[in-house]
């Protein structure tokens, strides 16, 4: 916690600053407003922009989930990895180089250059890197899950589907209110404090501060360094504006800090059985001379070592969004700009041994910038539409380091150095003068990307019942790489500048342990053109039931591979394409009661990007194509005044429709009979697909006397089985499992005040969420484990 300790005062001291501003504006502001009537007790409906336009979720044609920010807050939900618990046939979580977000079995693969399936949004800005979004969900007004290709009104990189977040906005000329929250988990010394204030400066001038701080000794426990893992703090800082000087034009402006640090991991060995000498040798020799209860089995131990400045990660990002609406005689003109950046430090014990061996520090710079002009027609005629233009441009610069400790593995490798060599004329490398040597393998990425795009989207309606939506959107996309790497000893800040080249002895045991460099230096441009279509039909059959089937066409971007040890050949993969079909009906009866959703879809992808473990790196190519099909149902039933049962469910086949030159597991590479590198995997399915998966609600709420309102929601997610990695080895199958959290809640009628307990996994299900295998330990696998039961106290205060 060295690292975190430096930092904790100055964060602290910025959240009691925040927090202060906070009380000393509520202690001179007017009086609350009495308690509005309590509401007609009905079914949520909430409001979405998922076509651009804020309508009823209930009216948006295609599959969408939308969870609204208070619900989110009072479940203690805390990112985007736990908000995927709850809804079917997503899956959110970290592995070892990036974020895995996968929506239908379809995601991206393991490679730092790889861009997102599923498209992430925030405010409306486009956020294509993973460690754009790792901070923590703050103040958030809604979260949209849509599903299927969005390739009309959100663009490239969302043939999956779409993450649409929103921040609670501030407003001109309201009321002054807030609200802060405290939040402890005793277990795991989870704790976190949140703080709200807005309101109308002016008539014309309004603004939001939220601040968020919190912390957690983590749930694993490291048994070589006797510490609790992954310890982590964050911070953030958010200052929203909103400018109205006229009926007819808005100005919305958000800026942002973060800054996220851990120490440690999740991951672990979740299983071991050696399949070459120097895999037995490691776990047979090396480890139990160092740890004697080193463990290869799932659960809430780790092993690893903090050589090389031990294991952290630490993002700081800043993120700006500015909106503006200006309401013209036809329609409303729109302008949505944003502004991203982040600098991330990442240092990984890539070996998850208790031994110094494999070691990666991986430095990212990325800023990146975006621009959205569009006009909406206005509503009520007999066509509508929704066009504009959309450019951006960003710079990623990685610096990836691999420390490759070969001291405690030497004598596994004296005995290829010391066999005679009939080229060598019977001499032994060793007689030659060659020994193993330490060293490390270095490599700068650089890459610019340009993407400029034009849609238009229109709606003819037949009737009031019948309309039908087309629309189209054009894009080009130009990325620059400029990419170098080489083997030697690097200095200072782990960067290339600082590398002195190899000698002999090092760039020898880099090619004996296949981690030699293959393209020491490789510059290249890449540019593609798309055009993706769009064709929706809707029908109501009356005012509370709506039927539609939709076509849509998605494309994901090509690029160049980031591994430091790709070949010349293997830098360069294409962009992937996919078509979505969609029927689906929504419904609301029994006078609002009740409400019943239903989706079948059937997707296909061409060219899919992919990434195979060639047992010392990964290759990157596009090798594949596959269909996701399935039926997706989610609805909601009042059963009494105070009980509502509500759920969702999704069956899923995701199956490789051609993949003959897929990956193969570690026992099928490393066969002494016949060994194979390219296997078939046509016909299976792809990772992170369960075939079942379902989620379901039951709340309750109820007054006490006339002052105390008590709530409660049980609620049970439930998985099917699922791969966690491309090669489909059964050791890195997640089996079917379901989870139990549960929330009790006492509040005040007048919502000023509210005490709540919130469980979750109450049922301790020990499960892990992404994997691989592990590097150079051929029969080694690392799970990324989740986290087990917590029960956490919320307290929260409205003024």
């Amino acid at each position: 916690m060295k690292v975190i300790n430096n930092t904790q005062a100055l964060r602290k001291t910025k959240l009691a600053l925040a927090i202060g501003a906070t009380l000393f504006i509520s202690s001179n502001a007017m009086a609350a407003e009495e308690v509005a009537d309590k509401k007609i007790k009905g079914l949520e409906v909430i409001q979405v922009t998922a076509t651009k336009r804020s309508q009823s979720v209930q009216s948006v044609p295609m599959s969408i989930t939308a969870i609204n920010g208070d619900k989110i807050e009072k479940s203690a939900i805390q990112d985007l990895s736990e908000i995927s618990d709850y809804v079917p046939n997503l899956s959110i979580s970290e592995n070892a180089i990036n974020t895995n977000i996968f929506m239908r079995g379809v995601g991206s693969g393991n490679n730092r250059s790889f861009e997102q399936s599923v498209g992430m949004f925030i405010d409306g800005i486009y956020m294509g890197r993973s460690k754009q979004f790792r901070a923590p969900f703050l103040d958030l007004e809604r979260a949209e899950i849509l599903r299927g290709p969005q390739g009309i009104l959100f663009g490239k990189n969302t043939i999956a589907g779409t993450l649409n977040l929103s921040t609670a906005k501030a407003e001109a000329g309201s009321d002054f209110e807030g609200k802060v929250i405290a939040d402890f988990e005793p277990e795991y010394n989870s704790q976190g404090l949140t703080g709200v204030v807005s309101a109308g400066l002016t008539d014309e001038l309004g603004f939001r501060l939220a601040v968020k701080d919190s912390s957690s000794d983590g749930y694993m426990v490291n048994n070589n360094l006797d510490q609790d893992e992954p310890q982590s703090e964050e911070t953030i800082v958010r200052l929203s504006l909103h400018w109205q000087p006229t009926d007819d034009l808005s100005v919305h402006f958000k800026g942002e800090n973060s800054e996220t640090e851990s120490v440690g991991s999740t991951s672990q060995f979740i299983s071991a059985e050696p399949l070459d000498g120097l895999a037995a040798f490691i776990l047979g020799a090396v480890i139990p001379s160092v740890q004697d209860d080193f463990e290869t089995n799932l659960d809430d131990t780790r092993s690893s070592d903090d050589a090389y400045e031990g294991e952290f990660r630490g993002v700081e990002a800043d993120n700006v969004a500015v909106n503006i609406d200006y309401d013209l005689a036809g329609g409303v003109l729109s302008y949505t700009g944003g502004y991203s950046a982040y600098e991330s430090t990442e240092h990984q014990d890539l070996d998850y041994m208790p031994f110094p061996f494999l070691h990666t520090n991986d430095l990212h710079d990325f800023d990146q910038t975006s621009h959205e002009i569009r006009f909406a027609s206005s509503l009520g005629g007999s066509f509508d539409y929704i066009t504009g233009i959309y450019y951006s441009e960003s710079d990623l610069v990685m610096d990836v380091t691999t420390h490759i400790d070969v001291a405690a593995i030497t004598p596994a490798l004296m005995p290829a150095y010391n066999a005679p060599r009939d080229a060598l004329g019977g001499l032994s490398f060793t007689d030659i003068g060659f020994a193993p040597e330490s060293l490390d393998r270095v490599s700068n990425f650089n890459q610019e990307t340009e993407t400029l795009s034009a849609f238009f989207q229109g709606t003819y309606h037949f009737t009031d019942a019948l309309r039908l939506t087309v629309g189209g959107r054009y894009t080009d996309d130009t990325k620059d790489v400029f990419r170098q790497s080489a083997h030697g000893e690097v200095q200072l800040n782990h960067t290339f500048d600082n590398l002195i080249p190899a000698d002999a002895n090092s760039a020898f045991t880099a090619v004996a342990l296949s981690v030699n460099v293959k393209t020491p230096e490789y510059t290249d441009s890449y540019d593609e053109s798309h055009f993706t279509p769009s064709v929706k039909i809707q029908y109501d059959v009356n005012d509370d039931m709506m039927i539609y089937a939709t076509a849509e066409e998605g494309f994901k971007a090509g690029g160049f591979n980031s591994d430091t040890a790709a070949a010349e050949e293997d830098m360069v993969f294409e962009d992937e394409e996919a078509l979505g079909l969609e029927l689906g009906m929504k419904s609301d009866f029994l006078d609002g009661q009740a409400r019943l959703n239903v989706a079948v879809f059937h997707t296909t992808f061409d060219n899919l990007q992919v990434t195979s473990w060639t047992g010392t790196g990964f290759s990157v190519g596009n090798a594949a194509e596959s269909t996701t099909q399935g039926v997706e149902v989610d609805g909601a039933y009042i059963l009494s005044d105070n009980w509502t049962l509500s759920g969702s469910m999704s069956y899923l086949d995701s199956t490789y429709d051609d993949y003959a030159n897929g990956p193969c597991t570690a026992p099928i590479m490393k066969d002494p009979v016949n060994p194979q590198t390219d296997c078939d995997l046509t016909g299976e399915t792809t990772p992170f697909a369960p075939e079942m998966s379902a989620s379901v609600f039951l709340d309750y709420e109820t007054e006490i006397g006339s002052s105390l309102l008590l709530s409660a929601r049980l609620n049970v997610n439930f998985s099917d089985e699922y791969f966690v990695d491309s090669d489909l080895d059964e050791n890195l199958k997640q089996d079917s499992f379901s989870k139990v959290n549960m929330m009790v809640s006492l509040a005040s009628v007048e919502d000023t005040w509210s005490v709540s307990l919130i469980g979750k996994n109450l049922t301790d299900e020990t499960t892990f969420s992404a994997g691989l295998d592990t590097p150079l330990v051929a029969g080694g696998y690392i799970g990324y484990t989740d986290a087990p039961r917590t029960v956490t106290v919320q307290g929260t205060y409205n003024f």
